[in-house]
């Protein structure tokens, strides 16, 4: 059976490991090269050996100490399994040269997917490292009481930032992989879009009028921002308030539900049931809508009752903080069935708040019927929703992962797997029986957790919507 409490704990995980990343610009390789930690790669009977001077075509290996090294043979290929952070790959490799204990290895035969896994990890690192301060005096500056600075990296990747002429930072912008993040000092702190594909350009400030900001921050645009950053030799002026920004969205991104259409409510017993909209909720926090007349203040402890739809659950409200007319604070559950209610309520809420459509995977599965489309969409950690979609609208096959778990259709069959590590590479259509096992029959609670997920995502195509719901209400 899931655990439920399990499953809420894992959506408040914190970050990986940080690398230490760095590019030397003086090196005239065919493929730019990241040197990292926390990567690492098992083959030829060994393993795991430390990894370094990643990219895109191969990496360095360091087999110091390991008596089998004697027996390796160059321009043979191997399999291996490369782990870079939290992601595992499966994949051939060609060792092309050797030097002591350390080989140089190329990937060999490298699948769409593939090729896809290692870009998807190197591409911000690299821009990150290529992020320069240039000379910002051919832009226009529209606040010229304060200095403007501009840095410029690869693939359109741009940084802006104004500061006083004593060096206090007031304004920023961040472009990055079509993504816009903006922060001011006398602003709503950080905000964060996405530029309109017409205003897309390598070179300049774009007009915010030319953004589609989103009420939430895509966890995907916060994790890429965040790396871009971290990887970058930025001073700290140019990127330690924005990360802080960044990190302090995510925070909130793992545990607030955005409530929408007023299907939560806070009743208060001490004003007469007095009943106040809930507009965000977390297990342990809530905010509400405060009337202008309300006589609640941030004062005193209210006993009242949280209600879900058609539950009712005893809790105390405490309040902390008031803004305008949101009152926000503690949310105190009365017990331990109320405390698994409102984590049946939030989990699956909290994976579709944040699933974001991402390019489908370029190769198809060979059983791909003519006309299918696929669709690829991820979200927090690694949930994800990958479909194939045939032409009269029904679930061909797909797969919907989150935590530990995945639950794959195919052959007009629902098959649920367990994943200790979460290592599924949302573009795979097929599951490695080195990452996943499968379980006897389908837990009731994975299939409820992933309808509702899949019903309240604002963001899924109807079609796609539709195609899943069908299999998983009989499911």
């Amino acid at each position: 059976m899931l655990d439920i409490g399990k499953l809420v704990k894992w959506l408040s995980g914190t970050s990986a490991k940080k690398e230490e990343v760095s590019t030397t610009s003086a090196e005239r390789r065919r493929f730019q090269r990241l040197n990292l930690e926390d990567c690492e790669v098992s083959f030829f009977g060994g393993g795991p050996f430390p990894v370094s001077n990643l990219s895109y075509g191969g990496f360095r290996v360091d087999f110091a100490g390991w008596p089998g090294l004697a027996g390796i043979e160059k321009d043979t290929p191997y399999d291996c399994q490369l782990r870079m952070q939290g992601i595992q790959l499966a994949c051939r490799v060609v060792v092309k040269n050797i030097f002591a204990t350390l080989a140089g290895c190329a990937f060999a035969d490298m699948t769409p997917a593939q090729s896809a896994v290692v870009s998807d990890f190197i591409k911000p690192r690299i821009v990150g490292c290529s992020l320069r301060e240039i000379n910002a005096a051919k832009l226009k500056n529209d606040t010229p009481e304060l200095k403007m600075r501009w840095f410029q990296g690869e693939n359109g990747a741009q940084v802006f930032l104004w500061q006083t002429l004593d060096g206090e930072s007031v304004k920023q912008e961040f472009y990055f992989f079509d993504y816009f993040m903006t922060w001011d000092k006398e602003g709503e702190g950080l905000r964060t879009g996405k530029v309109r594909a017409e205003s897309r350009s390598g070179f300049g400030r774009i007009s915010p009028d030319s953004v589609v900001f989103y009420r939430i921050p895509p966890y995907r645009a916060l994790k890429l921002g965040r790396t871009v950053l971290e990887c970058s030799a930025l001073p700290d002026e140019a990127r330690a308030r924005i990360l802080h920004e960044i990190a302090s969205e995510e925070k909130r991104l793992f545990h607030r539900y955005i409530v929408k259409d007023g299907v939560v409510a806070f009743v208060v017993d001490d004003l007469g049931g007095q009943r106040l909209t809930v507009l965000n909720i977390s297990m342990n926090g809530i905010a509400l809508y405060n009337s202008p007349e309300s006589p609640i203040t941030c004062e005193d402890t209210l006993p009242g009752r949280l209600i879900i739809g058609e539950n009712s659950l005893r809790a105390a409200f405490k309040p902390a903080y008031a803004h305008a007319n949101i009152l926000g604070g503690r949310l105190l559950v009365e017990n331990v069935v109320g405390q698994t209610s409102l984590q049946e309520f939030l989990a699956p809420r909290l994976l579709a708040q944040y699933l974001e459509e991402v390019p489908s995977p370029t190769d198809r599965p060979s059983y791909a019927p003519p006309g299918a489309r696929s669709f690829l969409y991820t979200g927090l950690h690694n949930t994800h929703v990958l479909s194939l979609i045939e032409t009269g609208g029904s679930l061909y096959s797909g797969r919907i992962a989150f935590m530990d778990r995945a639950l794959k259709f195919h052959g007009k069959v629902l098959t649920e797997y367990s994943c200790p590590e979460g290592l599924i590479f949302p573009g795979d259509w097929e599951l490695e029986s080195a990452v996943v096992s499968p379980i006897a029959g389908v837990d009731p609670m994975t299939v409820q957790i992933s309808r509702e997920m899949i019903e309240n995502s604002g963001q899924i195509a109807s079609e796609v919507k539709q195609a899943w719901l069908a299999v998983l209400r009989v499911g």
